[in-house]
């Protein structure tokens, strides 16, 4: 579980200090990434905008709740390192390339206040993604914990 924990750390960090580095580029350096956008069409900007806010608002309740899909539960269950890996992987880049994304297109359409915002609201979902030790095991345990709980209940009942 710990070579688990170590990997996922290591996509957390990688990805957040590369959304970083676009941010301190486009902050303090005077580096112009206003020449990647194409000028030529004026809609090209809220075309993007409206696909990043979907995009972003899709992604981030997805994210959220992927550990309490039946599928991933029931591979939680059968072989928790392998899926913790896969599926945590999978949730810190889905959340992560979003905020990396909008951070990107913040500079390259000159300081838009939309992209600004949608990375922020990104950011604020990090802490609760952040690979522990403890919420690795919780994740992995949780989905037997809630299955014990409810056939306790059940039994119970009769």
């Amino acid at each position: 579980m710990a070579r688990t924990r170590n990997i996922l750390m290591t996509v957390f960090w990688t990805w957040l200090l590369m959304s970083g580095a676009v941010y301190v580029c486009g902050e303090f350096l005077d580096i112009d990434m206003g020449v990647l956008a194409y000028k030529h069409d004026s809609r090209s900007n809220y075309i993007v905008q409206m696909m990043m806010i979907l995009l972003t608002l899709a992604v981030v309740p997805l994210a959220l709740r992927l550990f309490k899909f039946q599928s991933v539960d029931s591979a939680l269950k059968a072989r928790p390192a392998q899926a913790l890996l896969r599926w945590g992987a999978l949730r810190l880049l889905m959340l992560e390339s979003v905020l990396l994304v909008n951070t990107l297109l913040y500079y390259i359409y000159g300081f838009e206040p939309a992209y600004g915002y949608l990375a922020v609201m990104v950011l604020l979902t990090l802490p609760f993604v952040y690979p522990t030790m403890s919420r690795c095991k919780a994740e992995t345990t949780a989905a037997s914990d809630t299955d014990d709980n409810l056939q306790r209940g059940a039994e119970e009942e009769i």
